[in-house]
């Protein structure tokens, strides 16, 4: 008994002294704005835009009202968030965004989703979204079919197992099956807050299959957005507490083998990979706890292209920069036609005409 009652208690007074080592993503540089056009906030979000995915043709699903990790003591405001999936049509950007209906309707009461993924069928021209949903009774990856008649998500499966349990990010490898980031071991608050201070490296990605689940890959220090072009393979994960991108070979039996590292000296969150490309669009942030705990603090928002993210030497330009007093924290950018969007973990949504070289 004096064990268990000694452990919680060690790990609150850790956390409080070296609060500031818990501070992923809070090192302080100097940044310089930038922008790769005119930008401009989307009207109608206001409590996130965490992740972003897009259809060949330039349909964009968002998620927003994600809440903060139990690791930090949030401003309340960031707890008055709703869970929806909204849609932007980058073909008609003056439109801004809509909510999707879901079906069944009941199903939305519990949703909110984080982690994004699409997977489409050339030749039936079937849409499904794969959507993180950190619901009241476990985290689960919700499979919808999207029907763009009546802009409706239909439910297909709900997939919850004892492996998916920190789940952050979610890229679709078939019609059911599916790579998925746990960002953290532990599940109770004060073990993550003293798992965030320790920095054990017990991170991992897991592979569902369509009926059975397994570790794919760990030793990752906070694995988070997780994304892969239209053939499956390389699988790149975005290693927030090492700063990198990590290129992973996907084997014959869908276990990872780690290729090499992309450093970038920032706190990456998102990756998307463009399907015509292969290019990577990496959303990044500094000084996000902060921002969290006060939501009067700025936290900085980057935005960064890697082409030939697989070779041997990838090449590595920011096209956006901010120091939060446009955009704060900023988690995912998805390009279509040099036109982009740039989603934020809790704030808003952000929409730029790229008009500098690409």
């Amino acid at each position: 008994m004096a064990v268990k009652i000694l452990v919680p208690l060690v790990a609150v007074i850790v956390y409080f002294v070296f609060r500031p080592r818990l501070q992923f993503g809070d090192q302080k540089k100097t940044v310089y704005n930038h922008v790769p056009g005119a930008c401009h906030a989307v009207e109608g979000v206001v409590h996130g835009s965490e992740d972003i995915v897009r259809t060949r043709d330039g349909l964009a699903f968002i998620s927003t009202g994600v809440r903060p990790a139990p690791v930090i003591t949030p401003d309340p405001w960031f707890l008055q968030g709703v869970g929806k999936i909204l849609l932007f049509d980058f073909k008609n950007p003056g439109d801004g965004v809509r909510e999707l209906k879901i079906d069944p309707e009941e199903k939305s009461e519990g949703l909110e989703p984080h982690g994004l993924s699409l997977h489409e069928n050339q030749e039936s021209g079937e849409i499904r979204l794969f959507v993180v949903n950190h619901h009241k009774e476990g985290d689960r990856i919700e499979i919808f079919q999207y029907s763009k008649s009546s802009a409706t998500l239909r439910l297909v499966r709900s997939v919850q197992r004892p492996l998916l349990y920190n789940v952050n990010d979610v890229v679709a490898m078939g019609t059911d099956s599916f790579y998925a980031t746990n960002d953290m071991y532990s599940v109770r608050p004060w073990a993550k807050r003293l798992e965030r201070f320790l920095s054990p490296s017990w991170s991992n990605v897991v592979y569902y299959n369509g009926s059975d689940a397994f570790v794919a890959a760990d030793g990752f220090a906070l694995a988070n957005g997780i994304n892969a072009p239209p053939s499956g393979s390389p699988v790149y994960v975005c290693d927030t507490g090492r700063q990198a991108v990590q290129v992973y070979r996907r084997r014959h039996d869908d276990s990872l083998q780690l290729e090499r590292e992309i450093h970038l000296a920032t706190a990456v969150d998102n990756v998307d990979v463009c399907p015509d490309t292969g290019d990577l669009w990496v959303g990044a942030h500094e000084g996000f706890a902060r921002r969290v705990e006060d939501r009067r603090n700025p936290s900085s928002s980057q935005v960064l292209r890697i082409q030939t993210p697989a070779g041997a030497s990838p090449e590595v330009t920011s096209l956006y920069t901010n120091d939060g007093r446009q955009l704060n924290g900023s988690s995912v950018a998805v390009v279509y036609n040099r036109r982009m969007l740039i989603g934020t973990v809790h704030d808003t949504l952000l929409y730029c005409d790229v008009t500098v070289p690409l």
